[in-house]
C-alpha cells in the first residue's frame, strides 16, 4: 500500500477529531474522502503531511512512519496561497527553489506544469489578473512541478463556481490518468467525491473513523461520468451513509 492509517487517534486537549481511524490508499489510485463538517478530514490531511502528530496509532507511507513535511507529498488547499508579487511561473517556480532545483531549469519546468493545467499563455500574469479557477489551476501546477509521489488536495474547488468546478474536477481528472499520481481529495460534495475517486471513504461524526469504502467502478473515466446510470446509484448510497450517521446525532440533539 502507497499509504496506512493504523488506528489513528488524534486529540486537541478534551476533544477528539479522529478515533481508531483505519484506511488503505493503494499506489496510483484517486481517492476521495467525504464526511460532515467537523469529522476530522482536514485533521486527517494535516497528520498525512507531518504538520501535525497522532495522539495514537501511525501512518505510513511506503512503509516508512510520517515524522514530518516531505518532498514526497504535495498540498492543495481550497485557499490557494499564492504570492501575490509573484508572477503565475514564479509562484510555480517557488516550490522549485526551495528544494534546490537549479534556476536554469526551474523556468522550463515551472512551464512545462502550467501547460499541463492549461496555463502557459499565462506565465507572466499576477494572481490578481487571474480567476479563482485559474489560480488554483496556478497552484495544482506548484504542487506537481516538484514531483511528489502524492497529491493531498483539501476541498481545492469548494469556493468555486459551479461550472469552473466542473471544468477543474475534468481536468484533475486528466491530470491523474497522465501523471499516475496517488491523489487524496478531501470534499463536502458527495457529487464531486464520486465524480473523482476510484474508492470513496465515508467518515462518521467526530470522534471521525471510516464508516465505510465504496468502490465507484465505471467502464472508463472519460465523458460524462454524471450520466452514467451507476453515478446516481453511488450518490444514493453515500448519501445514506452520511444520512444513517447523522440521524442518530439528529436524534441526540432534538
Amino acid at each position: 500500500m502507497k499509504i496506512r492509517f493504523r488506528e489513528v487517534t488524534k486529540e486537541f486537549g478534551a476533544f477528539t477529531a479522529l478515533s481508531g481511524f483505519n484506511l488503505d490508499v493503494r499506489p496510483g489510485e484517486f481517492l476521495t474522502l467525504v464526511g460532515p463538517s467537523g469529522c476530522g478530514k482536514s485533521t486527517l490531511l494535516d497528520l498525512l503531511t507531518g504538520l501535525v502528530k497522532p495522539t495514537g496509532g501511525e501512518i505510513l507511507v511506503d512503509g516508512r512512519p510520517v515524522e514530518g513535511p516531505g518532498l514526497d507529498r504535495g498540498v492543495v488547499f481550497q485557499q490557494y496561497a499564492l504570492f501575490p508579487w509573484h508572477t503565475a511561473l514564479a509562484n510555480v517556480e517557488f516550490g522549485l527553489e526551495a528544494t534546490g532545483v537549479p534556476r536554469r531549469k526551474r523556468a522550463s519546468i515551472a512551464l512545462r506544469h502550467l501547460e499541463l493545467v492549461g496555463l502557459g499563455g499565462f506565465a507572466s500574469h499576477f494572481p490578481h489578473e487571474l480567476s479563482g479557477g485559474m489560480r488554483q489551476r496556478v497552484a495544482i501546477a506548484r504542487s506537481l512541478a516538484c514531483d511528489p509521489e502524492v497529491l493531498l488536495m483539501d476541498e481545492p474547488f469548494a469556493a468555486l463556481d459551479a461550472q469552473t468546478r466542473e471544468t477543474l474536477q475534468e481536468e484533475l481528472l486528466d491530470i491523474w490518468q497522465r501523471t499516475g499520481k496517488t491523489i487524496v481529495f478531501i470534499t463536502h460534495a458527495i457529487d464531486e467525491a464520486v465524480y473523482l475517486g476510484q474508492r470513496v471513504a465515508v467518515m462518521t461524526p467526530s470522534p471521525g473513523r471510516v464508516r465505510e469504502v465504496v468502490d465507484v467502478d465505471f467502464d472508463t473515466r472519460s465523458g460524462d461520468l454524471r450520466a452514467d446510470p451507476r453515478f446516481g446509484e453511488y450518490r444514493h448510497r453515500i448519501w445514506s451513509l452520511l444520512r444513517e450517521e447523522a440521524s442518530p446525532l439528529a436524534q441526540a440533539i432534538g
